[in-house]
């Protein structure tokens, strides 16, 4: 499941918000719920998880693995994950809420905690927790090493669906063409991650000066790219880091701009099969401000710019498609215009063609 786009919200905003989540278009949201653990939380969450599936959309539940295990034994102590009867209890909990329709887990603060025996206690929860019609597992871990991702995300594994890995939205590579290398590391290993927007690639924009083109180049750039997408922090507003805006009829231009090209990418991600089932190969790999790439599914393509540089930038495409005059304009953060062999790229712009 390549389309997953997580929202995070609060629990007691969920009934309220129903209508604005269908605008959006999402088709998951997560949620943090256990500081403790009674009968009126656990109703209130089965009711949540009734409404939204009612709407299609998934409820996840963030699960701190040993703060949860600390409520359920009612333990404030040090959690000594090799005692059997803690992971005993904690199997069984994540088993009542299965059985009550909650299939989708967001697992934290497990890496650890399973320190002594890493990999056999991760493949004795997968066996006990992990199967199930429709579930959908989340690892959140801090670590640049790809075997141990792999090992994690990868399908042949059975461990996660998708890795959140902290460390790339806080990583800080030294050019463009270092990131893409490392991204295209990640998409050989077929390691499936769940991004955020503000990640290592708003080190190659200017907020600042360009705020909602520099947003929109790494919003776009993070949803085509193969994984999933974590929303949060009302980025779909257009609320920016550095934002000087003191007009307010600028603020509501701007918010809804960015909502409107929120729900775009979000249609996009979702039912565009090549973006969310199709394969990966990137172009202009050595350019030093241009990321580009084509994801392709059977007779379906999607050819994704986008230009890190606050000049333009030519794109000579003549040697990388024989087929050009069959694409067409999808989405753009400067609006629409055609596709042509030698495409001039504006300051941080984004855009996708489709086929």
């Amino acid at each position: 499941m390549q389309n997953l786009v997580l929202y995070r919200e609060k629990h007691s905003q969920i009934n309220k918000k129903i209508t604005y989540y269908k605008k959006l278009g999402i088709n998951g949201i997560l949620i943090s719920p256990f500081d403790y653990i009674d009968e009126k939380i656990l109703e209130e969450i089965f009711a949540s998880n009734d409404l939204l599936s009612k709407n299609d959309i998934k409820l996840f539940l963030q699960i701190d693995i040993e703060k949860t295990s600390k409520i359920l034994l009612d333990n404030l102590g040090k959690i000594d994950w090799s005692k059997p009867k803690i992971r005993k209890s904690f199997y069984q909990f994540i088993n009542y809420l299965k059985k009550y329709g909650i299939n989708g887990f967001y697992f934290t603060n497990f890496e650890k905690l399973f320190f002594d025996n890493f990999y056999d206690y991760l493949k004795e929860l997968s066996k006990n927790t992990f199967v199930g019609k429709n579930v959908i597992t989340i690892g959140q871990i801090s670590s640049d090493d790809l075997n141990y991702q792999k090992f994690l995300s990868n399908e042949n594994y059975n461990n996660f669906d998708y890795i959140f890995n902290k460390i790339i939205e806080s990583q800080n590579f030294e050019s463009l063409i270092d990131a893409k290398k490392y991204f295209s590391r990640i998409y050989k290993q077929n390691i499936r991650q769940i991004f955020i927007t503000d990640n290592a690639f708003k080190g190659f924009t200017n907020k600042k000066n360009f705020p909602f083109l520099s947003h929109s180049l790494t919003a776009g750039l993070s949803f085509l790219l193969k994984g999933g997408i974590f929303l949060e922090n009302f980025e779909e507003l257009g609320i920016f880091e550095n934002n000087s805006y003191v007009n307010d009829h600028k603020v509501l231009n701007l918010t809804n701009k960015t909502f409107d090209f929120y729900k775009d990418l979000i249609n996009i991600k979702t039912k565009n099969k090549a973006i969310s089932n199709g394969t990966y190969r990137e172009i202009f790999k050595d350019d030093p401000d241009i990321f580009a790439f084509v994801r392709t599914y059977e007779n379906q393509k999607v050819i994704v710019f986008a230009n890190f540089s606050q000049k333009e930038v030519l794109a000579d495409i003549r040697f990388h498609f024989i087929d050009i005059n069959d694409f067409k304009y999808l989405l753009g953060n400067y609006g629409k215009r055609r596709i042509v062999k030698n495409l001039l790229l504006r300051p941080f712009e984004f855009i996708v063609f489709v086929k």
